[in-house]
């Protein structure tokens, strides 16, 4: 689904990136977003010199992998982010597919995930008693009425490079914390930092049940792969869907 010049359109993207489009739109706008979305310009192949070295690691350069799907927005992006805190999966899908509903619709019924604007129209007590978004409402409130103003730029992020001033940035957002701005900046291509979770303390557990501390084991283990270390991290844990 995406969003161009505030039309909704259905979009499919098959047989080695064949994309088609309901309704057409500008090819040039398409292919901007869909290569943004799938990482297209991403310069793995430092990455790859050194998983080729790691047992566990080096199906990522024949499978191609390391290119993390993200949302056509940063402000999507940042918003589902938020909905993932101090929750289950499944309530964070619950949250966002709400949200959705306030969505701009696309030929087919179903809705792009909706803009700043159109969120900043709501008040917390919408979002508490519609989202049901708990505590995140406030937040959510804050995050797209500063978005909406032009008071707050999210979109600069995905064209800059230095991850510690990305993190101190996405650390001062509304309901942001380290959790979140960890894997956010993930999705900025900043993999330095690894973004534990409910999740990844447990996988981590299954692969390296050894492991007295996780979390400094976790440091230890992907140390060597310096300013990768998280992707090199997320890829290890979930190998598993690459290679079964």
């Amino acid at each position: 689904m995406l969003l161009i010049d505030g039309v909704a359109h259905d979009v499919a993207i098959a047989d080695g990136l064949r994309v088609t489009i309901d309704p057409p739109a500008d090819r040039n706008q398409v292919r901007a977003q869909v290569a943004a979305m799938l990482r297209l310009d991403e310069e793995l192949e430092p990455f790859y010199a050194l998983t080729d070295e790691d047992p566990r690691l080096r199906y990522a350069r024949r499978r191609g992998a390391g290119r993390l799907l993200r949302a056509p927005t940063v402000f999507e992006d940042v918003v589902k982010m938020l909905l993932t805190t101090n929750c289950s999966w499944a309530f964070t899908r619950q949250m966002v597919g709400r949200l959705v509903e306030l969505g701009t619709p696309a030929p087919s019924g179903r809705r792009a995930f909706p803009t700043a604007a159109q969120l900043a129209t709501h008040d917390e007590k919408f979002f508490r008693s519609e989202v049901r978004s708990g505590y995140r409402a406030l937040h959510l409130v804050h995050l797209s009425r500063a978005v909406a103003s032009g008071a707050l730029d999210l979109e600069r992020l995905r064209a800059r490079s230095d991850a510690e001033a990305m993190r101190d940035e996405l650390l001062e957002l509304p309901g942001i914390g380290p959790y979140a701005a960890d894997n956010l900046l993930r999705l900025l291509g900043g993999y330095a930092y690894l973004g534990l979770d409910s999740w990844c303390r447990g996988k981590l557990e299954q692969l390296y049940p050894r492991a007295r501390d996780i979390d400094a084991s976790a440091h230890r283990r992907y140390r060597k792969y310096g300013r990768f270390q998280g992707l090199a991290m997320w890829l290890d844990l979930t190998r598993d869907w690459h290679e079964p």
